[in-house]
């Protein structure tokens, strides 16, 4: 059984941020057989930019539930099902902290779309949801919403079940796979490729410009540990 989750955030990461809106479908590989959606008050004001973005006030949120409130239904909804999400550590992660918080200990197995979607439909000039969704001829309505989001990914791993003549998704979900702890946008062998002798290492972002400097005895290790942990990437 997936469930296949979206949240909306008031910022990038985890420990800093607050949950504003989270969707969830639970699907058994042919249906949707359960749906959670709830706005939630994330206890801190949201940035206008992100109220841009999403459309979610604060206003919106300033009566619906904190996380608090809803967290054991949450974790009922998602332990011991298959944690499945468009760039799914950051999904998981902040999910994952938001129930430590509130005294459960989430641990699922986790499939990331964007990583699938490389490997099973390989060559479409975008993979974020909504221009590969636009490509795909897959309905997106209410981007930016949880409801909306998640309701797409769910069409979108349905074509992936469909398209995986590999066997991507069986081989991500193994122990050994640590596929969903890697970038959505960097293929693995990029890692690894990945010496394990010492140097130094350099992170750039989309403009080329170099944003971190790290050095390391075993770079490979070094390199992966960045995206092992619980923050997003």
């Amino acid at each position: 059984m997936y469930a296949i989750v979206d949240i909306e955030t008031t910022g990038s990461y985890a420990e800093a941020n607050g949950i504003t809106e989270i969707a969830i479908h639970v699907f058994d590989g042919i249906e949707v057989v359960a749906v959670f959606e709830s706005l939630i008050n994330p206890l801190q004001p949201i940035p206008p930019f992100i109220q841009q973005m999403t459309g979610i006030t604060n206003e919106m949120v300033v009566n619906a539930p904190p996380f608090a409130s809803i967290a054991e239904r949450v974790y009922n909804l998602l332990q011991g099902q298959i944690f499945v999400a468009h760039n799914v550590q950051f999904d998981y992660s902040f999910v994952k902290a938001q129930l430590k918080a509130a005294g459960f200990d989430l641990n699922c197995a986790k499939l990331c779309t964007v990583r699938l979607s490389r490997q099973i439909l390989p060559g479409y000039p975008s993979y974020s949801l909504g221009k590969l969704c636009r490509s795909l001829g897959i309905l997106l309505e209410n981007r930016h919403r949880a409801g909306g989001d998640t309701a797409a990914t769910v069409a979108l791993f349905k074509k992936l079940l469909h398209e995986d003549t590999q066997n991507h998704i069986g081989k991500s979900l193994k122990r050994s796979s640590k596929e969903w702890i890697l970038p959505p946008h960097v293929p693995r062998t990029d890692f690894d490729q990945l010496p394990t002798k010492p140097g130094v290492y350099y992170f750039h972002d989309k403009k080329n410009k170099v944003v971190y400097v790290g050095k390391a005895i075993n770079l490979r290790y070094r390199v992966n540990s960045h995206f092992s942990n619980d923050a997003p990437t």
